[in-house]
């Protein structure tokens, strides 16, 4: 008998656990399915392979070598495309999971590998160049610099890598071109991530010609009783200007790509933290309060994101703007309120958390206005997750014990009424932003800011958003919060320093 119900019981659990995947793995919409994104890829090598062969005169650049037929180009494209995948797919697995990015991958691609045809193409027609030199035109650095710049350094050496094996293949499994693309991929993927203007763009192309060079002087070395002194000459040159020509058209392609596809590369950011923006400007005169209390959470914010290796550049942006939907209404928040009457006193607490939590819709439709990039609209609408509003939460409390004369009525009130809408922060960015938009806000009651008190405040509150779940949804580790909250402490002791009091001067009997 005991058997029998053992069995039953695993099956049952069995069965519990089939039912659970099935949940926790809700159906895809047709436009996100992976399969979409695989036909495009498969496409894109398709076109490569098959539509975009190099003149026969750079396929014959070493008389010893033997022309590759269409086929194994297709063979070797395929392996290529494979293996990036799988490469992608183990260090960032979330990029292969949205079709939009494996579409902005291919096109990139594409665009290099096309961009470099046309090239080679009109050197050869019109013979400006040898074709022993007109090779090293080619736009190595166009791939890896717009995957790096828009997707992270990881996209970057995957678009980087097949495009280099791409060209090798074109020009018949040439060493020296192989080897100039992969330097100028690993150049551009070690940098890029710190490029936020377009004149280190440049700069960082012109160091990337020049790292090309190396790998024409190995080729060099190896084959030195195939070349003179004067082509190695012209094969750097032509690096530093296929390098320059490539930054130019990634610079170029720059604002079209991320408007198709909604991304938002630190260039972009960087326009945004021009304290003169209009929205900025008409914050700091309408609700001046709100301005200074963006700025300090600004500060922090970076600071943070600095200390756990976040992008603190979208910190500082997102810190800016996070708050601008107190323009609608600026006398009901504390922080503008100064000496005028409290205008909550004379509203119902439901009423005052409506009036306050409306400000986080009223900075969407501002930032929708004004076309702020995602990531800032994402803070705006992250930065208070869900939230309970305390104050208003006792008030109403108090005032329920009043009307029943007793410890309150819990069937009756609804906490979930005194909360923000969210959603919580799904990024570590927003994260940060919610994190120190509270610090600040709190600070400001502390009647002696000292370090010991300082580090209680920003301690209970980091403590009460990881309690209260407001942290479930966004990627901080334990050991990134304890980062966050040394941050946060040290740069809100070297803001809230006393100062030692300067003596009056007395007057003197003469």
């Amino acid at each position: 008998m005991e058997s029998i119900v053992s069995k039953e019981r695993s099956r049952k659990a069995k069965k519990r656990q089939k039912q659970a995947g099935r949940n926790s793995n809700p159906a895809v919409a047709f436009r996100d399915h992976i399969g979409i994104g695989v036909l495009v890829a498969l496409l894109a090598w398709g076109l490569i392979a098959f539509f975009m062969p190099l003149p026969l005169p750079i396929a014959s650049l070493h008389d010893n070598a033997v022309v590759l037929p269409i086929a194994s180009h297709a063979v070797f494209g395929l392996a290529a495309i494979l293996v990036t995948a799988l490469f992608l797919n183990a260090v960032t697995p979330d990029l292969l999971r949205r079709n939009s990015r494996i579409i902005l991958l291919t096109l990139i691609v594409l665009l290099s590998v096309s961009t470099g045809k046309a090239m080679i193409y009109l050197s050869s027609t019109f013979e400006a160049f040898s074709p022993s030199i007109a090779v090293f035109i080619l736009p190595f650095l166009l791939a890896p610099l717009l995957g790096a710049l828009l997707l992270g350094p990881h996209a970057g050496m995957a678009t980087g890598l097949v495009a280099s094996l791409f060209f090798a293949v074109y020009t018949q499994r040439s060493l020296d071109i192989l080897l100039t693309g992969l330097i100028a991929t690993a150049a551009i993927c070690h940098t890029a991530r710190h490029v936020r203007t377009r004149s280190r763009v440049i700069r960082l192309a012109i160091g990337g010609g020049i790292l090309q060079i190396l790998g024409v002087l190995v080729v060099t070395l190896l084959n030195w009783d195939q070349t003179t002194s004067m082509i190695v000459v012209y094969q750097s040159l032509a690096c530093i200007g296929g390098a320059l020509l490539a930054a130019i058209i990634a610079l170029l392609v720059l604002p079209a790509i991320e408007h198709l596809f909604d991304i938002t590369s630190d260039i972009t950011l960087l326009e945004f933290s021009d304290l003169g923006h209009p929205l900025l400007q008409q914050l700091a005169l309408e609700a001046p309060g709100t301005y200074h209390h963006s700025l300090v959470v600004a500060n922090i914010a970076q600071a943070a994101a600095e200390a756990i290796g976040a992008n603190s550049l979208e910190a500082r942006v997102a810190s800016y703007f996070h708050d601008i939907g107190k323009l609608t209404k600026p006398n009901f928040f504390a922080e503008n309120i100064h000496l005028q009457e409290n205008p909550h006193d004379n509203l119902a607490p439901s009423m005052s958390t409506l009036i306050i939590t409306s400000h986080v819709k009223e900075g969407l439709s501002l930032a929708m206005l004004h076309k702020l990039p995602e990531p800032v609209r994402r803070s705006i609408r992250e930065h208070h997750g869900t939230s309970m509003l305390q104050y208003f939460h006792h008030k109403a409390m108090i005032q329920l014990e009043l009307e029943m004369g007793m410890a309150g009525n819990p069937s009756r009130f609804d906490d979930h009424n005194f909360r923000y809408p969210g959603p919580r922060p799904s990024t570590r960015v927003s994260a940060i932003v919610c994190l120190a938009d509270s610090v600040e806000a709190a600070s400001r009651s502390l009647e002696k800011p000292t370090p010991g008190h300082i580090e209680n405040l920003v301690n209970d509150i980091v403590c009460k958003r990881l309690n209260d779940g407001q942290l479930d949804d966004c990627e901080l580790s334990l050991m990134d919060l304890s980062k966050i909250r040394k941050a946060f402490i040290f740069t809100m002791t070297t803001m809230l320093h006393g100062r030692i009091a300067y003596p009056k001067d007395e007057p003197t009997d003469l």
